[in-house]
């Protein structure tokens, strides 16, 4: 079958869409929307018009009463389309219109090619008849429009929850909420101030805009829903309206409907609807459904803000994250120069302590041997105070001796190479105790050597360890006139050697000072010493990749 057909739709997609289902063999004429359609009518004669309702300029309902009132199209046949939750309203409509047939979106492809087949090989009247989908049974029909309803407001909120910025909410709100309602234009405002980023309205030029924003019934409407917080629909009975009757019907807006909206704490701002399509006034159920989308554009509204604070806190915090990392740097940066100055700091005085210390020694002995031969006698009998101050002289470079060797030992556990093997620790002990016992003379001390592990360490470091910590155990049991000193092993997650006495004790109040180099917990007349020989353990040990500490009371010995 041929012949000329005008499809007037405004979405190009849909549009799109009929024409493919419509087939070939028919010349198209397109118009996106009625104003476009009329224009086209007027120069050219097809012979059937399909036209959606929801149209920008003119809608579909406006065209066909044209078309009616024109005599020479008054005869053309003609398909109304509208969402399938409208078909009731569409119907009425069409009888309005003497208009026999409609087509529900979503379309379906044979009963678009049916119907427009049958209005073609017919070109029937207009007289109003019963088409066949109004003999469907009432219930039924109600039943599909309120689900179709539905789930076209569930693609609404879908497409709603998807924008983030204001004026995107706005804009699907305002083009959904006409869909929707079968309303001419829509308007919605969100935000502070009318000429605020977030106003937007959809089917309405700017000169149509202009018009609206000076309307009494606008500005009435506004009273109602943006400032108290109301809704109004206009035009009503007077019994129900808030607003002088004779106002009802400004200019060429002859019927609006506005809803505050708004959370339960907040306002956020509202949505117009104007001029319902062909069925004149809104009603009570179109109010209903207003305040429904109102509701899902404040939620969005809501999660749009929460969405932006959430975006802005988590820039603050990237930002601050930054910040944190590029301070790390810079201190890493500054902590690594510095160690590394103190790291040449510490190897030029090393370097220059054991020269020192190397160089000293010579002296020292040469002291030493030179005071002992004068107190011996070699150069004839002295007086008492000179045999008195030149043995104070030997004590004190004997001191500084003691005090070199122990710098010179403590340079080399810094400096030398490891040499790690299994190691015997029982054997290691033994020749400590050997050597301690050799210079401790007639001194009772009881040894308690329990069985120690094998180990991997380098062997004359750990002798060095051990040689340390005994020969403190030794010295500070000195006052006792039995020296208990007890050397064991413990197993267990941390297993550990440690050494036992019942000698004088410490405070452990000073228990920090006890590695650190010269420092000492009792005076030099009380138990002689330098301050290094723990200092170089410790320092062993961590060589090791272990850990020394101490536990103890005055009085009650102690534990290394």
């Amino acid at each position: 079958m041929s012949g000329t057909i005008l499809v007037a739709e405004d979405d190009p997609e849909a549009r799109e869409l009929l024409i493919l289902l419509l087939g070939a063999g028919y010349r198209i004429l397109e118009a996106a929307d009625g104003l476009e359609a009329f224009e086209i009518l007027s120069s050219q004669a097809p012979d059937l018009l399909i036209t959606d309702i929801v149209m920008p300029r003119m809608d579909g309902y406006e065209l066909v009463r044209k078309v009616r009132s024109d005599k020479r199209t008054a005869n053309l046949p003609v398909i109304l389309c509208s969402a399938s939750y409208h078909e009731r309203d569409v119907r009425e409509m069409a009888r309005s219109l003497g208009v026999v047939d409609t087509i529900a979106k979503p379309y379906d492809m044979d009963v678009v090619r049916n119907t427009v087949q049958e209005a073609l090989a017919s070109r029937r009247s207009v007289v109003p008849t019963a088409s066949r989908s109004e003999l469907s049974d009432d219930v039924t029909r109600c039943m599909r429009e309120a689900q179709e309803r539905l789930n076209a407001m569930v693609a609404f909120s879908r497409r709603l929850f998807a924008e983030k910025e204001n004026r995107g909410i706005a804009s699907c709100a305002s083009s959904a909420a006409r869909e929707i309602l079968l309303a001419q234009c829509a308007r919605v405002f969100l935000g502070q101030g009318e000429t605020g980023e977030s106003s937007v309205a959809s089917g309405l030029g700017e000169a149509e805009l202009a018009r609206l924003l000076s309307s009494q019934m606008y500005l009435d409407l506004c009273a109602v829903v943006a400032d108290q917080g109301g809704s109004a629909m206009f035009p009503m009975t007077p019994a129900e309206s808030p607003i002088e009757p004779e106002r009802a019907r400004p200019g060429d807006f002859v019927s609006m409907l506005g809803v505050p909206i708004a959370s339960a704490s907040h306002r956020y701002g509202y949505l117009c609807v104007l001029n319902r399509i062909g069925l004149g006034a809104f009603t009570e159920e179109d109010l209903g459904i207003a305040r429904a989308i109102a509701a899902q554009i404040a939620v969005a509204y809501e999660n749009a803000i929460h969405c932006r604070e959430l975006e802005s806190e988590i820039a603050q915090r990237a930002a601050m994250e930054e910040e944190v990392r590029r301070l790390n740097r810079e201190l890493e940066r500054r902590v690594s120069e510095r160690t590394a100055e103190l790291e040449q700091a510490n190897r030029e005085l090393e370097t220059f302590s054991y020269s020192v210390a190397h160089d000293l020694r010579s002296p020292l002995r040469l002291i030493d041997a030179q005071v002992q031969m004068l107190s011996a006698g070699g150069m004839g009998k002295l007086p008492r105070p000179v045999v008195v101050q030149l043995e104070q002289i030997r004590r004190g470079a004997q001191h500084m001796s003691a005090l070199i060797d122990g710098l010179l030992a403590l340079s080399r556990v810094r400096h030398v190479e490891m040499h790690r093997k299994p190691v015997a620790l029982d054997e290691l002990v033994a020749r400590a105790i050997e050597v301690l016992s050799a210079e401790s003379g007639e001194r009772a001390i009881e040894w308690r050597a329990h069985p120690l592990p094998m180990v991997e360490c380098d062997e004359d470091m750990m002798l060095q360890v051990f040689l340390n910590v005994l020969g403190n155990a030794v010295k500070y049991t000195r006052p006792r006139s039995l020296a208990t000193i007890e050397i064991g092993f413990e197993r267990g997650p941390q297993p550990n050697v440690y050494v036992r006495d019942n000698g004088v004790g410490f405070d452990m109040s000073y228990a920090s000072k006890l590695f650190g180099l010269f420092q000492r917990l009792h005076r030099q007349d009380e138990f002689e010493g330098t301050g290094i020989g723990l200092a170089t353990v410790s320092r062993i040990i961590a060589r090791h990749g272990g850990r020394i500490w101490a536990e103890s009371a005055v009085g009650e010995g102690a534990v290394f």
